[in-house]
């Protein structure tokens, strides 16, 4: 019977910015994008952020595949069920590097936004992070199981906003009231926006309104 081992290697990571991290900076988001999405399109709506104030960071998954059969756009995901414990390291060693290799000023307002795949991407992330994050927004996804019962007591102490579509195919009505029900534990504030599982630019204006 073969045996399973692990090897830990260098390897690229690629991530893309909207607008500058210096002295005019007030908030710095990284925003981590959902399963079969890259990172360079999952940016762009977050353009409408970008006031001069904003530093926006979107890291991309270290995974990469063809969405669609053997050929077409690949697409990248933060982990699949397979070595699952070592894609969670990974990635989030990856996460942990590039916060740091930023070097964010404490005095800056550090927001981490996740959709669909990434929202457990990123509670996991901010579970764990020694960063003083200072908001935390779940888009159309949800937290990592673990972290759910209990729930993680750093992230329970975060302001935390629910961003959803009203008409999401990926979420189910017994879904939806499912986590409606964690997010007023967490006493979350919700924002609903017409449309399905997406990035909508106003929805991303009234976070900021």
């Amino acid at each position: 019977m073969a045996q399973e081992h692990h090897i830990t290697i260098a390897k690229s990571a690629r991530y893309f910015t909207l607008g500058k991290l210096n002295e005019h900076t007030k908030e710095v988001w990284l925003v981590l994008h959902g399963y079969a999405q890259l990172a360079s399109d999952f940016s762009k709506p977050f353009s409408v952020l970008d006031n001069g104030s904003r530093f926006i960071v979107a890291p991309e998954g270290l995974n990469k595949f063809y969405a669609k059969g053997f050929g077409g756009k690949p697409a990248a995901t933060w982990m699949t069920s397979e070595d699952r414990e070592v894609e969670i390291a990974d990635y989030l060693n990856y996460l942990n590097l590039l916060c740091a290799s930023l070097q964010i000023p404490s005095h800056i307002k550090f927001i981490v936004l996740g959709f669909s795949q990434g929202v457990a991407t990123a509670s996991r992330f901010v579970h764990q992070s020694n960063l003083n994050v200072g908001a935390f927004i779940i888009y159309s996804g949800d937290l990592a199981a673990e972290l759910v019962n209990p729930v993680s007591a750093k992230i329970k102490a975060l302001p935390i906003t629910y961003v959803t579509g009203t008409k999401d195919p990926l979420i189910t009505p017994e879904k939806h009231q499912q986590v409606f029900d964690l997010m007023h534990q967490l006493n979350a504030r919700v924002v609903t926006f017409e449309g399905g599982h997406e990035v909508k630019e106003e929805a991303l204006l009234s976070l900021v309104d």
